[in-house]
């Protein structure tokens, strides 16, 4: 009869310390809030002239919380007043959300 009641008193612990450990850990809850971006663009100089260098500076409005984070596949395509267009894609922006 012991040992049923040490086996019960066993099951009875750990089912305690579950329910301890359940209760006293916290959740962990995903990020459920969501941002309202706009992309910009900006270009040095302006008016550009035929032949001239252009500086394109490309991003989000929205900053990010590290300096190893910022914004990927971003992609500008630029049309010539010849008709023909260019795409400059993959761009990736650092944490203030801008790249030149």
């Amino acid at each position: 009869m012991s040992k049923n009641k040490t086996t019960a008193a066993i099951a009875l612990f750990l089912i305690f310390a579950m329910t301890v450990s359940y209760i006293a850990l916290p959740n962990a809850n995903a990020q459920t809030s969501t941002w309202y971006t706009v992309a910009y663009i900006g270009a040095t100089p302006n008016p550009v002239g035929v032949n001239q260098e252009v500086l394109l500076h490309v991003g989000i409005t929205q900053q990010l919380m590290s300096v190893e984070m910022g914004w990927e596949d971003l992609s500008v395509t630029i049309k010539r007043p010849d008709g023909k267009t260019d795409t400059i894609s993959n761009i990736r922006t650092d944490s203030t959300g801008g790249t030149g």
